[in-house]
């Protein structure tokens, strides 16, 4: 078991490492400060990794040692911090960030403060019985309570108020996010109250599965936006007329607020807004389009992009994209690709 948990964890810290790189090589693509704190973060787990390496070979690491020890209490709520930071930057990057970081982790700090620098005498519990006998005393309800407060801060990030029109990323990759934020922090929490190896090595898979993908979507699949704002580009035109009553409505649907550029538009949402059902707004988009509502919207976006291109060649294309609704780049690049049968580099270069 030593040796396994020694080469997963000489993989995680090396995966770490190179990924802090990459992300800190590219950190001012963003606009925001998303990359600069995975980058750091990622260093920093890859420094508790290397000491983590050490202490399986000394065998003192968090299985071995006592229950609610104050270090394995206490310091992690401060990565926990550190990990809400990014969902914040990437789903409202124009929120007061002072304010909001002195609401959600002033309490936070004043219990890590508390924990670790106001002398309190915690006594050490190596067994279940210890725990009972000891279950009324201050220093273990106050180490369980700093426990449960780490625990529900996970959670409460599946309560951050997505806005597709100020965030850059996809609210699916938020969610997953939320939910490996979540699954990292309800496994030290098992580890602390049960101290089961087999819970340590999930939690470092879980931790390198989650900088990886985290990593990977920075690098690979988010739509970097540098400076221009919705409210800079001119709202696209919809010449189209007809005299179906359900297709007007459906036009002044898609028009207003331009929810046709929504990332969270669906055949559904579209039917539930008009009080109609999914089969007579389907019919209506094949009828007056003859496309089906993805095909519509789809192309729709896509012509969008196009005629803005056309217009002026020298528009960022990860705007417009961004603009028109994708928070993914090889979704934008498939879907141009789909509709005008050229990859977006190549419409650029038949420009020139």
């Amino acid at each position: 078991m030593k040796f396994i948990a020694t080469i997963l964890l000489v993989l995680m810290m090396v995966s770490l490492a190179a990924g802090g790189v990459l992300l800190w090589r590219r950190r001012k693509e963003t606009g925001d400060y998303s990359r600069y704190i995975q980058a750091v973060l990622s260093w920093v787990s890859a420094f508790f990794t290397m000491t983590f390496i050490f202490r399986t070979w000394a065998e003192t690491t968090t299985a071995d040692g006592a229950f609610f020890e104050p270090e394995h209490t206490f310091v992690p709520i401060i990565f926990q911090m550190t990990y809400f930071l990014y969902p914040l930057e990437v789903i409202r990057p124009t929120v007061g960030r002072t304010k909001v970081y002195a609401i959600l982790f002033a309490p936070l700090l004043l219990l890590v403060s508390i924990g670790l620098c106001a002398g309190i005498e915690y006594t050490p519990l190596y067994t279940y019985a210890d725990v009972w006998s000891h279950i009324g005393d201050f220093n273990v309800l106050f180490r369980l309570f700093a426990l449960v407060m780490m625990l529900l801060y996970c959670f409460s990030l599946l309560l951050v108020p997505y806005d597709w029109k100020r965030s850059s990323a996809d609210k699916k990759f938020i969610l997953y996010y939320a939910l490996g934020f979540c699954l990292i922090g309800l496994l030290h929490f098992i580890i602390q109250i049960t101290h089961i190896y087999l819970f340590v090595l999930l939690h470092q898979i879980a931790w390198l599965g989650f900088f990886l993908s985290v990593a990977y979507y920075e690098l690979k699949e988010r739509l970097v936006v540098s400076h221009a704002t919705a409210a800079e580009m001119e709202v696209a035109e919809n010449n189209q007329s007809s005299d179906d009553e359900l297709w007007t409505q459906i036009l002044l649907s898609l028009d207003m607020n331009d929810k046709w550029r929504s990332p969270e538009l669906s055949l559904t949402s579209l039917s539930e807004q008009l009080d109609s059902n999914r089969t007579y707004i389907g019919e209506a988009f094949k009828r007056n389009t003859g496309m089906t509502f993805i095909e519509y919207i789809t192309h729709r976006r896509v012509d969008y992009v196009v005629e803005r291109l056309k217009s002026n060649s020298e528009v960022d294309i990860h705007e417009l994209f961004n603009y028109v609704g994708y928070r993914q780049r090889s979704t934008a690049w498939r879907n141009f690709l789909k509709v005008t049968g050229m990859t977006p580099h190549d419409f650029l270069d038949s420009l020139k």
